[in-house]
């Protein structure tokens, strides 16, 4: 049981991190255009995947991770939409989304890599 709660850490802190960069302004980054949007999708992209690999190490079932990451993802939008300097997005939420299954898929490739060099 204590091992369970301790796999969990990982993805609580990793929402934490999610949370605190939603809190920042975006006004100050320079980019402009195509590449600031690339930028900025990029790394809802990167979160997410991230997130969904915390959460897969968690031991969380694939359908569970979605949920959870969806979720989380739709909270975060409605907590931008208080930041000042912030949007708030329901496509947002759909790339997250795509960066959860991005995360599962590499996940799932990780964790067999890992099982095979045992």
């Amino acid at each position: 049981m204590k091992q369970k709660f301790f796999r969990f850490w990982p993805s609580l802190i990793w929402m934490g991190v999610i949370f605190y960069f939603s809190s920042k302004s975006t006004a100050a980054v320079p980019l402009t255009g195509g590449w600031r949007f690339l930028f900025f999708k990029s790394l809802h992209l990167i979160e997410y995947a991230i997130l969904a690999i915390c959460l897969g190490w968690a031991l969380i079932k694939r359908k569970n991770i979605i949920i959870i990451g969806y979720l989380y993802a739709l909270s975060d939008e409605i907590h931008q939409f208080f930041v000042p300097g912030r949007e708030s997005r329901f496509q947002d939420t759909l790339i997250d989304l795509i960066g959860l299954f991005l995360g599962i898929f590499l996940f799932k490739f990780l964790n067999q890599f890992w099982i095979a060099r045992k």
